[in-house]
């Protein structure tokens, strides 16, 4: 029998080599698909979806060959002896025990943002461990449990069936050697950078449909994670136009300057002022901005009561954004959040301080670890003198796994405040509505699926609140006292069909209710658009201060305002007025939503300001 050629051999294990990369991100887009497979439009998707993200795979795969191509030419030209197949395992243990770790954390984590594992992801578990412990429930588990089993095994088969048996030292001339190598280094460096055009790969190369659910699974999930965590955090990757252009821009069409033209809805120029912020509620569980019926019946009461605004749009997708934005704000930054940065987030203004330096007595609740996205810090630092939290309460309190029930914090709260010295600035803020969506009473809805658990803790949600405000009403300060609520994020829950390119995601209840609210603007309904960015500026001018302190946050009742919204997340952002909305994704750099959906020049109009917009909120957290 004819023995086959040294060079064929070395090419043999190469290609098992390679194959076995391809293998791993092969088996990570099956199960990304799988998982989202309701989501996908169009069935001929998923098949060009997996042809597209070829292109990344083999980067990938390109990118974890350079270790091997170097050492063949160390193993072949200088030593001359075959080595340990132990160094090979390590080498490819090491990659594949991560890149199982990436798949089963991706899946949980896009379900409840909608994108995939980044940097941003990571680092915000590391910070928040317990929030991450929390969130994990048994079904969770089961299905990490069930993909790495499915993952190593086809792994460990392929590596000792067809990658082992090719990785066999036989000895070479040198002139062979050195004309394997720089063929291995040529392809190996075409494949890395996606071909030989202008643009190097990027994720948009694999983009190729217009619903983002099939585009994401084609993205290589580890390709993009491993690039996300290399990038710096120092760059602007909302670089659109010069500064002075985006700068004249966002002046002209979104910034607010002082204004004498602001309605007066309330009696008093020194109420009290309770803010609600409601853990991930969005529009489409409240009849009365177009969602259903009967998840929400109490606060449609008090929407009923007071002015309610029916098209509010949240700021970002994230607690530690939604925070922010409502107590400082201050816009998202995409794939940053300044609140985990304490220096930054120092420098912001905040509504604390202004109704602290005006001698309120100023208070926060939550039922859990203020510690979490560093609320504590943030609180301290910007004119919050009491904060009561998870630890304020003895171990036998009723808790879920994110801490005390949110009705064992309404009681804390009403019965401090009404002892508490007058005017007062108090924040309650919500979590039961968080996932996993735990209720130890009856789920209204069942709790069969995710959506329904959210219905259940969102109708749980609604009852405790009215029933804190129910109590409030019985106490002397309530005639002075505005109620403002306002929902921190929106959700993919309870419909599971708008992406984090489309307004839905981010639309949000907004209202204010109490005694303090003239007569005659009871159960006013504003059909405007408004951002949760507003809260702000409204909030500080119902006390006399109308010095535009919050630079991106118009006062709601400001008659000349500007009728525009933004929303951002990790990978998207989006522009919405009352004529129409736009959504902008970053990795395939494209306009992912339109609505209406024709090419208009007032469209590209409305997307330019959303560049600017953004270009100049990144621009200012870089500068804190």
């Amino acid at each position: 029998m004819k023995a086959r050629p040294v060079w064929r051999s070395n090419i043999f294990f190469f290609i098992a080599l390679f194959s076995y990369w391809l293998l791993l991100s092969l088996i990570d887009r099956a199960v990304f698909f799988s998982s989202i497979f309701h989501k996908i439009d169009e069935g001929s998707d998923v098949f060009y979806a997996f042809l597209y993200g070829l292109k990344m795979d083999f980067s990938l795969a390109a990118y974890l060959m350079v270790i091997p191509v170097l050492f063949f030419l160390l193993q072949f030209a200088l030593l001359r002896f075959p080595i340990s197949r132990w160094w090979l395992r390590l080498y490819c243990f090491f990659p594949t025990v991560l890149f199982a770790a990436i798949t089963v954390s991706n899946l949980p984590l896009y379900e409840a943002w909608g994108e995939k594992i980044s940097r941003r992801a990571i680092t915000l578990g590391m910070d928040t461990v317990g929030g991450v412990s929390n969130s994990i429930d048994i079904g969770m588990l089961a299905q990490a449990a069930f993909v790495l089993v499915i993952y190593f095994t086809c792994a460990h088969f392929f590596y000792h069936l067809v990658v082992v048996k090719r990785a066999v030292f036989r000895k070479e001339s040198y002139t062979a050697v050195i004309i394997s190598f720089f063929i291995a280094a040529f392809v190996v460096f075409s494949f890395m950078r996606g071909g030989y055009g202008r643009a190097t790969l990027n994720a948009s190369s694999v983009y190729f449909s217009d619903n983002n659910a099939s585009n994401h699974v084609a993205v290589n999930t580890y390709w993009a994670f491993l690039k996300d965590m290399t990038k710096s955090s120092k760059k602007n990757p909302y670089q659109f136009m010069e500064d002075k252009d985006a700068q004249a821009l966002i002046a002209k069409d979104v910034l607010a300057t002082p204004s004498d033209s602001i309605t007066a809805v309330l009696h008093t120029d020194r109420p009290n002022v309770v803010l609600v912020i409601l853990e991930g509620m969005v529009a489409q569980v409240f009849e009365d901005l177009g969602g259903e019926k009967e998840v929400t019946p109490h606060m449609k009461k008090l929407m009923d009561e007071g002015i309610s605004f029916r098209r509010a749009y949240a700021a970002a997708d994230r607690s530690d954004k939604g925070m922010i934005a409502v107590l400082s704000g201050f816009p998202a930054q995409g794939p940053e959040s300044i609140i985990k940065y304490i220096p930054k987030h120092e420098k912001l203004p905040g509504i604390g301080q202004v109704f602290d330096a005006k001698g309120y007595a100023t208070s926060f609740y939550h039922g859990g670890q203020s510690e979490f996205y560093n609320f504590k810090s943030y609180m301290f630092t910007h004119g919050i003198d009491r904060v009561v939290d998870n630890n304020d309460f003895p171990l036998g309190v009723r808790r879920n796994s994110w801490g005390v029930y949110d009705n064992v914090i309404a009681d804390r709260m009403l019965s401090d405040l009404s002892k508490s010295k007058k005017p007062f600035f108090s924040v309650f803020y919500t979590l039961v509505n968080h996932e996993p969506f735990h209720l130890d009473t009856e789920y209204k809805f069942g709790d069969k699926t995710k959506a329904d658990a959210y219905r259940s803790t969102s109708f749980y949600t609604d009852t405790m609140l009215y029933n804190f405000v129910e109590k409030a009403k019985k106490q002397s300060w309530y005639e002075n006292t505005v109620f403002v609520v306002v929902s921190d994020h929106g959700h993919m829950y309870p419909t599971e069909k708008y992406g984090l390119d489309r307004p839905e995601r981010f639309h949000l209840p907004l209202f204010f209710f109490g005694g303090a609210i003239k007569p005659e603007y009871r159960g006013l309904k504003v059909d405007d658009v408004v951002s949760q960015l507003d809260v702000a500026a409204t909030l500080v001018g119902f006390i006399g201060d109308h010095s535009n302190t919050f630079k991106y946050s118009t006062n709601l009742f400001d008659r000349t305002r500007k009728h525009i919204a933004f929303y951002n997340s990790n990978s998207t952002f989006g522009v919405v007025t009352n004529d129409l909305a736009v959504g902008y994704d970053l990795q395939g750099r494209k306009i992912a939503y339109s609505q209406p959906p024709e090419h208009s020049a007032k469209r590209d109009s409305i997307m330019q300001i959303g560049k600017a917009y953004y270009q100049m909120v990144f621009k200012d957290f870089l500068s804190y």
